[in-house]
């Protein structure tokens, strides 16, 4: 008998059967002899079901200790799956088809989702904090927000004491119920730090403190930071800041508003309303001490002390300083008198007086019964007298006559201004004080006065002068001395 090689017993004894069943007839013996031939295929393929896959356990989890990888063979277009215990294969690779593979997938997806599910009352137990995460099951707040879940952790501590007092005072010059007090006393103490997220976009922050010794330590921050693709960039809201990239103008801090930060394609726009809440400095510390520099109008720490004479002087006033030192001003007060509320009850230098807003105005505030502008003096003029016959308006000539005597029985002062202002065009003074050339300092040139202490709201300054511009002799009211009786 011829052996073949590469053939099993198996295969040989199967194909005699063939040839007996086949022919029929005389078998010659080789007459020549040939190498055999093999062909090799590799690797070779083989097709297993879901169904044995799943008795071999490949579905299930793997044991404990051994580690499962999956590897893609392009050739085969298949997926070897190995299992190792350490270096060692734990079996034999499994050769899987692509739906094979899908398969396997699944079932390790859907036990990691599950366990998942069963795991999350625990995790949530575990989790600092006595306010649970709120899960939102809607599709408009997760677009808003990014992500459906509320998460506030607040941390702190809230203290409240009450008490009552209660005093007893046995003294029979009380009644029975003034004898016995009861007062209530009621404090508190809060510290509070608020840390949350509202979906992946919102962050709260809020540090609260009732013993805080100034009010920025308490700060309240909202922050809405949207995708890099979205209009809405950022929204800041509570304590917010301002940075800026440049030396010229710096930004500031510790500011309380709205911060918004917008984004069209290329255009990135930030707009910020807000309470600033801070404020910087520079100061300069030598040996000697420090050094700053700083400016103030008077009118912003002296109120109610300097008065222009006149609206005249307030409207030349900068032009009669353009070339400071030098004073370029041709009038000269040579008299005033200045007369007040007397509030100490003085009798010395002490008489009515009345005032008028308009006297000596050329464009008075009262246009409905005033006339001054053109055809009147440009200059402050107000005194019906020998020498003076120039009058910057028709006040003087139009006021009835009674009304320059404080005690008019009929009124007339009042009824002249009734139907325009009222008392907004004249003050009565009772025993007005004329203040003394120590309690106020005059600028003769500029026409001021500064006095030595602030006017209450409820006190009226009244003035007389006498000036002369250009050689000519002006005169605004009259002096005491220019009233006979």
């Amino acid at each position: 008998m011829h052996v073949v090689r590469n053939f099993t017993y198996k295969f040989l004894l199967v194909t005699i059967l063939m040839i007996a069943f086949c022919g029929s007839g005389t078998v010659f013996a080789q007459q020549s002899t040939k190498k055999d031939s093999v062909t090799v295929k590799a690797p070779y393929k083989r097709t297993q079901s879901n169904n044995s896959l799943n008795r071999q356990g490949i579905f299930e989890p793997p044991p404990f200790g051994v580690t499962r990888t999956v590897e893609y063979d392009a050739l085969t277009n298949q997926y070897i799956l190995y299992e190792r215990v350490g270096n060692l294969l734990y079996r034999p690779p499994v050769y899987l088809t692509f739906s094979q593979y899908l398969y396997l997938k699944q079932q390790e997806e859907k036990r990691d989702y599950f366990k998942r599910l069963a795991d999350n009352y625990a995790y949530a137990q575990t989790q600092p904090g006595f306010i649970p995460q709120i899960n939102v099951h809607n599709q408009t707040f997760e677009k808003i927000f990014g992500s459906p879940i509320i998460d506030i952790r607040p941390q702190g501590s809230a203290e409240a004491i009450l008490s009552g007092q209660i005093n007893s005072n046995q003294n029979p010059l009380f009644n029975t119920r003034q004898r016995k007090q009861y007062n209530f006393n009621f404090d508190q103490h809060i510290q509070l730090n608020l840390n949350g997220s509202v979906g992946d976009k919102l962050k709260i922050s809020t540090n609260y403190n009732t013993d805080a010794q100034f009010q920025f330590d308490n700060q309240v921050k909202l922050d809405y930071v949207g995708h890099p693709d979205e209009i809405i960039q950022e929204i800041q809201a509570g304590t917010v800041s301002m940075p800026l990239n440049t030396q010229l103008i710096t930004g500031t801090q510790a500011l309380f508003g709205l911060k918004t930060k917008l984004k069209f394609g290329k255009l990135e726009v930030t707009s910020i309303f807000s309470q600033q809440r801070s404020q910087s400095k520079d100061i300069t510390i030598t040996s000697q001490g420090q050094q700053s520099n700083f400016a103030i109008s008077a009118s912003d720490y002296e109120a109610n002390k300097h008065y222009f004479l006149s609206q005249f002087f307030r409207n030349n006033y900068n032009k009669a300083l353009a070339n400071i030192p030098i004073i370029s001003s041709n009038i000269n007060i040579t008299k005033i008198e200045v007369w007040t509320t007397n509030r100490t009850n003085a009798t010395t230098d002490s008489r009515d007086v009345v005032g008028f807003l308009d006297l000596g105005e050329n464009a008075p505030y009262n246009t409905a019964q005033i006339q001054g502008g053109a055809g009147f003096s440009g200059m402050p003029a107000a005194f019906q007298g020998p020498g003076f016959a120039d009058q910057s308006n028709n006040l003087l000539a139009n006021l009835p006559a009674a009304a320059r005597n404080t005690n008019d029985p009929s009124n007339s002062l009042i009824s002249y201004f009734a139907t325009h202002g009222g008392t907004d065009n004249y003050a009565k003074l009772t025993y007005a004080r004329k203040l003394t050339a120590k309690e106020y300092t005059l600028h003769p040139q500029l026409g001021y006065i500064s006095l030595n202490y602030p006017l209450h709201n409820d006190e009226v300054l009244a003035v007389v002068y006498q000036y002369t511009y250009n050689g000519k002799q002006y005169k605004v009211g009259e002096f005491a001395i220019d009233i006979t009786a």
